[in-house]
């Protein structure tokens, strides 16, 4: 079954992030956003044909530098303005989720406190609405 980048998905994602955070699962909240992020990035890879015999299928770290080299050269080709501190962006983001996403435990529930999780949240919204607006 093909993963859809559309609104309803995206907001369907982000509700389920939502309830996690209302309801104090904090840790879960971040994975959600990491699987998010997972799911959108190997859906993008997969689309737009970006391959690398080096790239682990599941590192949204990874993931995020071939997307963001990508979209340079993609604004570049077809002379598309763009932020390069936006693009950069991209790959912090995800970087710093796919690592706080590997030091949780399920037995350490308080690793991840509300400011971290909400800005997990924010930041999958506007990277996944970054490229839709683009690429969907």
């Amino acid at each position: 079954m093909a993963f859809h980048w559309n609104t309803e998905r995206l907001n369907k994602d982000l509700a389920r992030i939502d309830g996690a955070i209302m309801g104090g699962r904090y840790n879960l909240a971040m994975k959600l956003a990491h699987r998010s992020l997972r799911q959108y990035y190997s859906s993008f890879i997969h689309d737009n044909e970006i391959t690398s015999e080096q790239m682990q299928a599941a590192n949204v770290r990874q993931m995020a530098i071939y997307i963001s080299k990508y979209l340079l050269r993609y604004f570049r080709k077809y002379e598309i303005p763009y932020s390069e501190r936006r693009v950069i962006f991209i790959s912090l983001v995800s970087n710093f989720i796919f690592i706080a996403t590997m030091n949780l435990t399920d037995s350490d529930e308080t690793f991840t406190d509300k400011a971290t999780a909400t800005y997990a949240r924010e930041n999958v919204y506007n990277i996944i609405s970054y490229l839709m607006r683009y690429f969907s």
